[in-house]
């Protein structure tokens, strides 16, 4: 979402979407040409009664592939446009689902190589989280014109430290902002991601709407 632009990323997914759909039927259209073709074969060499059945009826697994390979042969320009799509297809599928995938966990493909990074060190028992509190309903809102309105919280409710020998920061946390910090902070170490809040990720269907 960060290099297509927000307004963008809808015509992105729906590319993906489509170029999916589209190479899926070539693979289909590919399918049926060249097995008609294989039938067509098998009808001008056979006779009796058999001669209805479908030309792969008895083969082995080897047959069956030289067979295709012979059809691929015969008509080159189906066969190489019908491989074509079939090998592209699942890539275009595999970058549709992917982006929906971030779009269900409320991040970019950017931020998924940060979260990848959290992820690894609290796996490591490096991550501290302490809990922030809450804002003042005194504090002046905003300027529209500077901040305009996100449906997400401006802040986050917790503060993460990586600690680099896993021993948790001192009892008080010196904010980067605003001493917003409860008197006596107390640092938990991090489980999970289950654990950190995602300021971005408002749930799947609402995530879909910012995205529409």
């Amino acid at each position: 979402m960060n290099c297509l632009g927000k307004g963008n990323y809808v015509y992105f997914v729906g590319l993906m979407s489509s170029l999916g759909a589209m190479l899926s039927y070539g693979t289909y259209l590919a399918y049926m040409v060249l097995d008609e073709s294989l039938q067509a074969s098998t009808l001008r060499r056979s006779d009796g009664p058999d001669a209805r059945a479908h030309w792969s009826t008895g083969k082995s697994w080897s047959q069956f592939a030289q067979s295709w390979g012979l059809a691929f042969a015969d008509d080159v320009r189906i066969g190489s446009v019908g491989m074509l799509a079939v090998m592209t297809a699942p890539l275009a599928w595999a970058l549709f689902w992917y982006h929906i995938y971030l779009i269900w966990a409320g991040m970019t493909t950017n931020e998924s190589g940060k979260w990848a990074d959290w992820r690894d060190d609290i796996a490591d028992g490096l991550v501290f989280r302490a809990d922030k509190a809450p804002k003042s309903p005194d504090d002046s809102p905003g300027n529209d014109d500077i901040e305009p309105f996100v449906d997400w919280p401006i802040s986050s409710t917790q503060q993460l430290v990586r600690s680099d020998n896993g021993e948790p920061p001192e009892a008080r946390a010196n904010w980067p902002r605003n001493n917003t910090a409860t008197g006596n902070v107390r640092w938990r170490r991090v489980s999970g991601l289950h654990e950190v809040h995602n300021l971005y990720d408002l749930g799947f269907w609402d995530n879909l709407m910012d995205v529409l």
